[in-house]
């Protein structure tokens, strides 16, 4: 019985968003790692998305990597979507990037506020109307 209100409430939350228009499933994220200092991979995190996709990005085990205290989410527009703060010695960061757009990931430093690396990606799915 415990899981009828969390069930109903799931099932609300979808209608609101499919009538909403803003509801992406198989979300998913594109980047080009291989040259990267910092990053070593992004993935997906969850089955759909709403205005964002949840990713986890994994970091090198590298000394620029090391060096990251803040990972930037800028748009394709210049506008900035969020700054996450990356513990020392954090290897996965938790993401939440626009969906079905282009973004920069901009690793960096914020003691000596050096930029460390930059990483375009983009995000897709099957955008509902």
């Amino acid at each position: 019985m415990a899981g009828t209100p969390r069930r109903t409430l799931a099932i609300m939350l979808v209608i609101v968003l499919i009538s909403s228009g803003c509801l992406t499933l198989g979300p998913s994220i594109s980047a080009d790692t291989g040259d990267s200092a910092v990053f070593e991979s992004v993935t997906v995190d969850e089955p759909w998305a709403s205005e964002h996709v949840r990713v986890n990005a994994t970091l090198r085990s590298t000394p620029a990597a090391s060096n990251v205290t803040t990972i930037t989410i800028i748009g394709e527009n210049k506008q900035t979507y969020g700054s996450i703060s990356v513990g020392s010695g954090q290897s996965v960061v938790p993401l939440w990037i626009p969906a079905n757009r282009n973004a920069t990931l901009v690793a960096s430093n914020s003691v000596n506020s050096t930029t460390l690396d930059s990483l375009n990606v983009s995000t897709g799915g099957n955008q509902l109307p």
